[in-house]
């Protein structure tokens, strides 16, 4: 029975979950992701527990945070003032998703973790950032 090598195309069924058990993306109901193993469309532990796989066959994967989307990075946290945080006007809170520039002019997508009277904490992590990921992956087919 052929096994997914590096290179090959195939269409897999998956759902990932965050270490709560929380569902974050799944496939189900729907088509299943074509991917080619090793272009790196997805990260790299992913498409890495595919190779060896079998047409039909299932298969659960834990990802630690450095496996996956990685650390939280300290240096992507940030307080500003909250003047300078163009939704000030609008419903500001804790969870809001929001775009900024940073100090290159460059936009950047940050979640508010905390607000005060005067200050404004921004994350600009990934979201799943720090997070254990668990996928459960069945290869469908080789495309």
């Amino acid at each position: 029975m052929r096994s997914v090598q590096e290179g090959d195309t195939v269409r897999v069924h998956f759902t990932c979950c965050a270490d709560d058990g929380s569902e974050i993306a799944t496939t189900g109901g729907e088509e299943p992701l074509e991917l080619t193993i090793g272009e790196g469309k997805l990260i790299e532990c992913f498409e890495k527990s595919v190779i060896g796989m079998t047409e039909g066959q299932e298969k659960k994967v834990r990802l630690q945070p450095h496996e996956a989307i990685g650390e939280k990075k300290s240096e992507l946290i940030s307080e500003v003032p909250l003047y300078q945080v163009p939704e000030q006007d609008e419903d500001l809170e804790v969870g809001s998703r929001i775009q900024v520039k940073d100090d290159h002019g460059n936009d950047v997508k940050a979640i508010v973790t905390d607000i005060s009277d005067q200050t404004v904490t921004l994350d600009a992590n990934h979201p799943l950032a720090g997070e254990t990921l668990t996928f459960d992956i069945k290869l469908v087919e080789f495309a």
